[in-house]
């Protein structure tokens, strides 16, 4: 009864007193305010969150959004048109308060109610000449003082005009300087402002605001007409009540503009001023704003960026100061470790149980900020990204260089950062300045730091050579094609290691068949063995080439990757392996296989010869992958051709071994052998800087750490599953045809198999010293390597060992994937 005669009274006070409308509640809350500020006191110090600023300024912007909502098509509801129109100097009252931050605390208050305003409205009518003016005004605030107790604030407004930039890059030119306003404009109040809110304190000139370090044409804005432009024509265009909005409104204009020299864009301008503040959320939020600006699809924003703005530069200098101050005797090991990404560097930063290690606040602010910049690099605007790249090897690489041309300490920590670099970086713009910085354009002696770097792999420091050696690794598997070419294939594409060989030497393999040497080992024990070895090997590869569906019987010439295979599986004696069974072969086959694809993948798009074309004047096809001696490419026309011709397939894997002693080559960097049964005069092969380092720490295995060999041989594994025709006959082809002084890969394993295989047996109990070892290895216990009771003797032949299979899987795979590719 009671609620009933309450309604009733609600309805007649209605009809008597009408209640207010959002409007006339907009202006009231104004009215208070404005109110508030006639009766201030400059000297009082009540904060203002103590007065009922916060709260009308809270209610105004709850109209604005409960207005929006019941808007339709676009259209700006009453409150709103009143900010447009300046019937209610909103934004300019904010600006105002922030200058002055009367009450304390207006300041912050001030900023975040704007920027609340242009988050919170879906046409926030930035376009409006009465509401950007005023944001421009806002724009001088920021960073007015550094460390301010409100840069939370100003880099939150500064991120929210990025995000409505985003929105619509037209808005970008509207906080370039030929569009702002004159200087004295922006640091004086408006005089209706000044009479509204009465405050002592005048805007001051920012000094480290980049509008004040151009100068300006008087009054821009004058002859400037900037027009709204919309995706949708006139289906997303606000209208409004009243004409008198659009007619006052300078909206921003799309269209192209001839900046000068001294322009700036002075968003992204101001965010460059926060990248150095204490606190990280700060730094964070101002390297979200730079790459929203740096995204923008228009490219005479971007080429303002590039030319007028120091943010590149600004960045990659950040990146060299964070390099140079990781301290020298941080574990290289433990950069390895990191795995460590931008946006979550300030969680780390804050909890002090982070600090894991020495070195790991250093560490972590720099590989955060190498990570910052790769993703800035794969999301900007491509004129921004090609600057940032040539400044990313002008300040930073070349920076870096040096100190891996210092001491020994120095090398090794700087090869562990620069392999770590390469490895967490994912663009590519970044991925080829490290391969021309690396290779450069020239002589392979014009790159002193090239050879400094191959230098340090020889050096009797372990350390400095295990991290070279992974920043090597690195350089492979991130190769591009200009770095592989420059590297690795810079010589080995001349085919100058194929010597004809008209008498083979006989080799290990040879004796093994011999029918004397056979009959004689016979009678021996352990020579019986070694052959049931040997056939249980056979019969392995058969069953792996069955279950691949190349089942011997079917492809005759299967007969030449078994020879392959053997070669590399039975390198190594019976007596002194550790895994006679090889039960994980196949393990390595599909490893192979995975990596295989990967980097065809990879070198789809390079422009190497193929196994199609590799061979240019022989009279049928020669396939690169066949793991057998080719023909010679350079044959000359006037003597015989060295193949016979036969069937596609059947070519893919014959031998092609000299059956004619007239057969003669004119072959580069090797003399035409003019007369076979004369000694052969011939250039000796030079193979490059970088596989004689790798060749000679090959053949000094039994005498180097376990890491180093086990890195060595990672790196000489990737090289062979390059899908180049002349890169795999150089690695993978044990029956290559060379000079005595050419060295192979193969010929190196050769020489290190047998230094092995007379110093293992002399060790005390040598078969359990390996079979406890291999164990020790394989278990993969982090405690091993502290240990001081190593034998490197035998732990080079369980690398080698392994490493044969390796390279075995390799070369089965590569024939297999060329069966299939000619099948």
């Amino acid at each position: 009864m009671l609620s009933r005669f309450s309604d009733v009274l609600q309805t007649a006070a209605d009809v008597l007193a009408p209640p207010a409308t959002r409007l006339e509640d907009f202006q009231y809350h104004w009215k208070m305010i404005i109110h508030f500020y006639q009766n201030y006191d400059d000297n009082s110090k009540v904060h203002i969150e103590d007065t009922r600023i916060p709260h009308h300024l809270h209610q105004m912007l709850q109209l604005i959004v409960e207005e929006e909502k019941e808007q339709q098509g676009g259209t700006v509801g009453p409150c709103l048109e009143a900010i447009v129109q300046r019937s209610v100097c909103l934004l300019d009252a904010l600006t105002a308060l922030a200058a002055a931050d009367r009450p304390p605390g207006a300041r912050s208050l001030a900023l975040t109610t704007g920027t609340a305003l242009l988050r919170r409205t879906r046409q926030p009518c930035v376009n409006s000449a009465h509401v950007y003016r005023p944001l421009q005004r806002m724009l001088i605030q920021c960073n007015e003082n550094p460390a301010s107790p409100t840069e939370k604030e100003e880099v939150e407004l500064l991120l929210t005009l990025c995000g409505l930039v985003r929105k619509e890059p037209g808005l970008a030119n509207i906080f370039t300087t030929p569009f702002v306003e004159e200087k004295s404009s922006l640091l004086s109040i408006p005089e209706d402002i000044q009479r509204l809110i009465p405050l002592k304190s005048k805007v001051q000139t920012p000094k480290k605001n980049p509008l004040f370090e151009v100068e300006m044409a008087p009054n821009p804005m004058r002859n400037i007409s900037l027009v709204r432009t919309n995706s949708k024509e006139d289906n997303g265009a606000i209208t409004t009540s009243n004409s008198s909005v659009a007619d006052d409104n300078v909206s921003c204009k799309s269209q192209k503009t001839v900046y000068e020299d001294n322009d700036k864009f002075l968003l992204i301008d101001l965010l460059l001023s926060y990248l150095n503040s204490a606190d990280n959320q700060v730094v964070l939020r101002a390297c979200e704003g730079i790459m929203i600006v740096s995204s923008l699809p228009e490219d005479d924003i971007a080429n303002l960026v590039t030319s007028c703005s120091p943010v590149c530069e600004t960045i990659i200098e950040k990146l060299a100061e964070k390099y140079k101050s990781v301290p020298l005797d941080v574990d290289p090991n433990d950069v390895d470790h990191l795995n460590i990404t931008w946006a979550y560097v300030a969680q780390d930063f804050g909890d002090k149980g982070y600090n894991r290690f020495h070195g790991y606040r250093e560490l972590t602010s720099f590989f955060s900020w190498l990570d910052y910049c790769d993703t800035l690099m794969k999301e900007c605007h491509p004129a921004i990204a090609s600057h940032l790249s040539r400044t990313f090897r002008a300040q930073f690489l070349e920076a870096a260089g040096e100190l891996a041309l210092g001491s020994a300490r120095s090398a090794t920590l700087a090869a562990a950062l620069l392999a770590k670099c390469l490895r967490v970086v994912d663009s590519q713009e970044l991925i080829n300045e490290f391969s021309n910085w690396l290779v450069g354009d020239g002589e392979m002696s014009e790159w002193p730091l090239l050879l400094v770097l191959i230098n340090n792999c020889l050096s009797d420091d372990h350390d400095l050579t295990l991290e070279t050696l992974r920043f090597f690794e690195t350089i492979v598997e991130k190769g591009t094609e200009h770095s592989i070419n420059r590297l690795v294939l810079s010589r080995v594409c001349s085919r100058g290691y194929y010597s004809q060989q008209p008498v083979l030497e006989e080799d290990e393999r040879d004796r093994l068949n011999d029918v004397s040497l056979w009959r004689e080992r016979e009678r021996n024990r352990e020579a019986m063995k070694q052959l049931q070895h040997e056939d249980h090997v056979t019969e392995q590869i058969n069953d792996i080439l069955q279950h691949e569906g190349l089942e011997t019987k079917e492809q005759p010439d299967t007969e030449n990757i078994h020879r392959i295979i053997n070669s590399f599986l039975l390198l190594l004696p019976r007596a002194v392996l550790s895994d006679p069974v090889g039960s994980d072969y196949e393990h390595y086959i599909h490893d192979a296989q995975r990596h295989y694809q990967l980097w065809l993948d990879v070198t789809s798009n390079f422009s190497w010869p193929s196994d199609q074309n590799c061979g240019d004047n022989t009279a049928s096809s020669t396939h690169s992958y066949d793991s057998r001696p080719e023909a010679d490419i350079h044959m000359n026309e006037e003597f015989q051709p060295l193949h016979q011709t036969m069937d596609h397939k059947d070519t893919w894997i014959k031998d092609h071994y000299p059956m004619d002693d007239n057969n003669h080559f004119s072959q580069k960097l090797v003399l035409r052998t003019r007369d076979v049964n004369t000694t052969a005069v011939e250039e000796e092969f030079d193979e490059g800087p970088f596989f004689r380092m790798l060749f000679k720490l090959l053949s000094n295995m039994p005498y180097q750490p376990y890491q180093v060999n086990l890195h060595l041989t990672a790196i000489i594994s990737k090289l062979a599953l390059i899908p180049h025709p002349y890169l795999h006959e150089y690695l993978l082809n044990p029956m290559l045809p060379t000079s005595k002084k050419t060295p192979t890969l193969f010929k190196i394993l050769q020489d290190v198999a047998r230094r092995l295989t007379m110093e293992i047996p002399r060790i005390k109990n040598y078969k359990k010293v390996i079979e406890s070892t291999r164990l020790q290895l394989m278990s993969e216990d982090p405690s091993y390597d502290d240990r001081g009771d190593h034998n490197q003797l035998v732990e080079s032949l369980i690398v080698l060992e392994e490493f044969c299979k390796e390279l075995a899987a390799i070369a089965f795979v590569k024939y297999q994937h060329g069966m299939h590719m000619h099948g």
